[in-house]
């Protein structure tokens, strides 16, 4: 809309702009209070009630949790201002000044640079810390020394989707031709990786890159230029811009397992504890595993940092903030930067409300620096502590996050029982409040110089034996609420909903696809947790789900396809991805599963299977509607 340039300047006091902000501002915290509220409650409902054990640090993650809403509401607002104008105009203006060369190049960097500003990447990062070197070498190198490879690599897998996309919005082709062969390449690598001991442990790593890319940064900038695109294409006739999100989730998958077969051969096999610290791995390995920290990695030295992560929580609050407020600004700067200049010196153009989009660029500045940190100190240890607690339903597991130290221990105190095989063990008694409980007696863990005992407290199993079937149940049910949840709270599957009741002219109802959606991901989320649970390899569950959703594509219109696909990208949003990647890591931790990705790819396919079949019911429904309308009009 143009502006009026003879209208004069209104001039706002400081209490009346007040009285315009405070209720614009207080709808939008409001909206994202309800998207993260419910989610976050049913996790500590279920960790106080179900599991019975009090949340660590409860006072830390509230603030935390506070800071993500907050980070959300500048975020997003700043997105809305800043980013999405600035893609939008781009994509605008570039068809028209540039040649298709230029095009695809543009496309490559923005792909690449909206990838590196996703919030959820970093998160990718803290979950090096728990994977051990000697159970998944090549996934330890890609998570800590290697972490920028794979950061550029998954950035690169989007910037090549996303010339991909262009093409498609310029040509107007199909996303089956492109969608079929780019699967069918994506389960051969996985079968191949499936059959390497060092690739096997990427491949729950690969799969779900495709679903962290697909954030609040990628997903409207290249919709945005998308858009753009479409609207100068006179071979496109379509209105929408769906499909450009499920190739942003595609490709950076192969680019991840395409650099794990690079670097394969450059680290050692997977091993042991005892043989790699027995000289398992020759020094050329090890410098390029461990770098510098080869000396830091003798076990007791790894227990004890990880036990005093809780209790330095507190003491790393300003560094956790300025390193939230570096990543913040290295993400969405260059971007902007980038951005702009394309517009100013490329294409000669100006930006049409420029304190608008400064005003955006600060907002996404303040809001990301805000909700890393909230993710750093709120979703991500809740997440983590009701992972690390779940299998407790199932079995007993020590609670390394309560560690106790017994001041002034007696080993004359210690006694002898007899065990059911009819072995000696020793335990002591501990007094806690007015209740007495017998502990087993470790000889290591006893200090006579300080005479402190240290020992972990063991939890469960809660619902009978070990192993026992309801304890499974129950886990197996709180995945699939947690995934249904957490859906129904992402804001873009909303705009989905409306945008495809627009576009099927209100035969697939917004309703029903958000349910359709959120049942996929409860039932997806479910099966990633059985996967870690029952150790089931990745591929046992992808290959087959996938080829089925090839079929129902010959079988579904190529609207619903589209749908579909692109559902998948939009149900792993900024709050779901780093809550169940720290759940799925805390489980795995817990079992001694070496790694806990996967439940974010289970996540992204069932969704697309749920859509695929509803609209195939969606689809019949209209056909028998029409011939009994024609059958009556005979």
């Amino acid at each position: 809309m143009a502006r009026n340039e003879k209208e004069e300047a209104i001039h706002i006091g400081f209490r009346e702009a007040l009285a315009l902000i405070l209720p614009y501002l207080q709808k939008k915290i409001w909206n994202q209070f309800k998207s993260v509220i419910w989610i976050v409650l049913y996790l500590s409902v279920f960790q106080l009630l179900v599991l019975r054990i009090p949340i660590k640090e409860a006072g830390i993650i509230t603030i935390g949790i506070c800071a993500v809403i907050l980070g959300l509401t500048f975020f997003l607002e700043g997105l809305f201002l800043g980013l999405m104008p600035l893609g939008e105009a781009l994509g605008l203006k570039l068809p028209q000044k540039l040649g298709m060369f230029s095009i695809m190049i543009f496309s490559v960097l923005l792909g690449m640079g909206a990838t590196l500003a996703e919030p959820a990447i970093a998160i990718l990062k803290a979950c090096g810390s728990k994977v051990a070197p000697w159970d998944a070498p090549l996934l330890y190198y890609l998570l800590n020394g290697g972490s920028d490879t794979l950061y550029f690599s998954i950035a690169i897998g989007v910037g090549i989707s996303v010339v991909i996309g262009m093409f498609r919005f310029l040509y107007g082709f199909s996303l089956s031709k492109i969608l079929v062969p780019s699967i069918l390449l994506l389960l051969a690598v996985s079968i191949y990786a499936y059959f390497d001991e060092n690739l096997q442990h990427i491949s729950g790593l690969a799969w779900d890159s495709g679903a962290v890319t697909t954030g609040p940064v990628t997903v409207p900038l290249v919709v945005a230029l998308g858009i753009g695109i479409s609207k100068v294409s006179e071979k496109n006739e379509q209105s929408s811009a769906y499909g450009v999100v499920t190739l942003a989730s595609l490709f950076p998958i192969l680019a991840v397992f395409l650099v794990g077969i690079y670097f394969s051969n450059k680290v050692p096999k997977p091993m042991t504890e005892m043989e790699f610290f027995k000289q398992g791995i020759h020094s050329e390995q090890s410098n390029f595993l461990l770098g510098n920290k080869a000396n830091q990695f003798q076990r007791q030295k790894t227990v004890n940092q990880s036990q005093s992560k809780q209790s330095t929580t507190a003491k790393e609050f300003p560094t956790k903030v300025a390193n939230a407020f570096r990543l913040a600004l290295r993400a969405i700067l260059p971007l902007s930067i980038f951005l702009i200049l394309f517009l100013y010196f490329i294409l000669k153009e100006k930006i049409a409300y420029p304190e608008e989009v400064q005003l955006g660029i600060v907002f996404s500045i303040l809001g990301l620096t805000i909700f890393n940190f909230g993710i750093m100190f709120g979703l991500n240890q809740l997440g983590d502590q009701v992972g690390g607690k779940l299998p407790s339903t199932f079995r007993s597991i020590e609670l390394t996050d309560s560690i106790k130290f017994i001041k002034n221990f007696n080993p004359k105190s210690v006694y002898t029982a007899v065990n059911e095989e009819g072995k000696e063990e020793k335990f002591f008694y501990l007094k806690e409040r007015k209740l007495y409980s017998g502990i087993p007696y470790h000889e290591e863990n006893w200090n006579p110089t300080n005479k402190v005992y240290e020992y972990i407290p063991i939890h469960g199993p809660i619902f009978g034996k070990e192993d026992n079937l309801l304890g499974y149940v129950i886990v197996l049910a709180f995945a699939f609420v947690l995934g249904y949840s957490a859906t129904l709270a992402e804001p873009a599957l909303s705009a989905l909903g409306n945008a495809v009741e627009e576009t099927t002219v209100g035969t697939f109802r917004k309703s029903l696809l958000i349910q359709s959606v959120a049942i996929g991901v409860g039932f997806g989320t479910l099966t990633g947790i059985l996967k870690i649970v029952l150790e089931i390899p990745l591929i046992w569950i992808l290959v087959p789900i996938y080829i089925f959703l090839l079929i129902l594509n010959t079988v579904s219109k190529s609207e619903f396809i589209e749908i579909a696909w692109d559902s998948a990208g939009v149900t792993t949003g900024p709050i779901t991805v780093p809550l169940i990647i720290a759940m799925g890591l805390g489980i795995g931790n817990q079992l001694g599963t070496v790694d806990g990705f996967g439940i974010l790819a289970c996540a992204s396919a069932f969704p697309i299977l749920s859509v695929l079949i509803m609209g195939i019911i969606v689809e019949n429904s209209r056909k028998l509607s029409l011939n009994d309308s024609e059958s009556k009009t005979k």
